[in-house]
């Protein structure tokens, strides 16, 4: 039969290796910075504020928040994961009791790094995290607001 003693003590010994391991963890994270936020860095090299409201049958309209222009409208079943970032964003705001009047911040760095920050909540969203297809439709936001301001300078309607 096993000693009661022996358990008891190989229990203990394990405990105070597991308190030492996660100690030695903590502190390896604390110098070497990681477990920390990764935050933008870099120049801006395109950016929007955005507004988006939700339309009848489902759509969801994008509009600059400087303009008022419409960048694009999605239908009901499109624009998927924009809609659920967005989601995403009016949680947060919901959890500070935050409307969606203010704008969150599309912008494209010199690195190519997509961010949508929300400033309203503080919370930014590196948006390649999410693999290229899903990054596609923030790039579709953007090279469409680029065509809209193209357009606006040539004195072309967009």
């Amino acid at each position: 039969m096993i000693d009661q003693r022996l358990l008891h003590r190989r229990a203990a010994q394990g405990a105070i290796a597991m308190v030492c391991v996660t100690l030695a963890l903590v502190v390896l994270a604390r110098f070497t910075g990681g477990g920390t936020d990764y935050r933008p860095e870099g120049e801006t090299v395109a950016a929007v504020d955005l507004l988006f409201t939700d339309e009848p049958g489902g759509a969801v309209a994008v509009f600059n928040a400087d303009t008022g222009a419409e960048i694009i409208t999605y239908g009901e079943n499109e624009g998927v994961f924009v809609r659920a970032v967005m989601r995403s964003v009016a949680r947060q705001r919901r959890m500070r009791d935050q409307g969606p009047e203010i704008p969150v911040r599309l912008e494209r760095l010199e690195n190519d790094q997509l961010w949508l920050t929300d400033p309203a909540s503080g919370v930014d969203f590196y948006l390649g995290a999410f693999g290229p297809d899903n990054t596609a439709l923030f790039d579709e936001i953007l090279a469409a607001e680029s065509g809209i301001i193209t357009a606006q300078a040539q004195g072309d309607r967009p």
